[in-house]
């Protein structure tokens, strides 16, 4: 697992070196810790702070919908975990707009978001709250019409609690295929977010945007990301999370 980091850090050193893109794209994270740590998946205050330092600084604006094809860069983070409420000044003392995938089946449980503090997140105009699904299951393994359920019960739930539109879904565990882009449209999402690194302007199917994952990196190899070095593992991501 080490080797395969290392590796896949040394293709994004290189490639960025040589792309020098300005292009807009999407990044991601699971959550933010300072004292209290809900998931291991989670990123440093400190970490977090220096990752908007750096895209500010190389000349990006961080923004809550991507609308010019360069320049820009949209945060979001999955599932809904307690560090985003519990570090929000970090998000208001910054002016950092970031979506939150929320998996309405994990609220009120330990370590998550509770439904209280989902709505107070909501009434925050640096926060959006979009759709992770209702179960946070494999997409690609489950029947249509449990599939319909998973996207129609998130969409309500999140809506009537929150008061707002949701018309975003981030697929569980990056995976999907184009039955689930075609219903997914079919039921009000009009972006739909994969796990696959690239421009966000480049879309894999319409509506599918890419998104990297960035948590835990450090600030040199994000530089290398914002430059689109992580253009390059496109390929063998596309071949790990779209199914048939």
């Amino acid at each position: 697992m080490l080797i395969g980091s290392l590796i896949k850090n040394i293709l994004i050193r290189i490639s960025g070196i040589f792309i020098n893109s300005r292009k807009s794209r999407c990044i991601f994270y699971h959550d933010i810790h300072s004292d209290v740590r809900f998931t291991e998946m989670s990123n440093s205050v400190e970490l977090f702070i220096e990752h908007v330092k750096t895209i500010r600084s190389s000349g990006f604006e961080i923004v809550h919908n991507i609308t010019k094809e360069d320049n820009q860069i949209s945060i979001s983070f999955d599932d809904g975990w307690r560090g985003v409420y519990e570090n929000i000044e970090i998000i208001n003392t910054l002016r950092i707009p970031i979506t939150i995938f929320v998996i309405p089946s994990f609220l009120n449980q330990e370590n998550f978001l509770s439904e209280k503090e989902l709505i107070e997140l909501s009434k925050n105009p640096y926060i959006k709250i979009q759709s992770h699904t209702l179960n946070h299951f494999d997409l690609t393994s489950i029947s249509v019409d449990v599939l319909k359920e998973e996207l129609i019960y998130s969409k309500n739930i999140i809506e009537s609690l929150c008061g707002s539109l949701v018309d975003s879904v981030c697929y569980p565990k990056g995976l999907f295929n184009s039955k689930i882009v075609d219903i997914a449209n079919d039921l009000g999402y009009r972006y739909q977010y994969s796990s696959l690194p690239g421009s966000y302007c480049k879309e894999i199917f319409p509506s599918v945007k890419r998104r990297t994952l960035v948590q835990y990196i450090s600030t040199k190899q994000l530089k290398y990301i914002l430059r689109g070095g992580d253009s390059i593992l496109y390929f063998w991501y596309k071949l790990k999370h779209i199914k048939k």
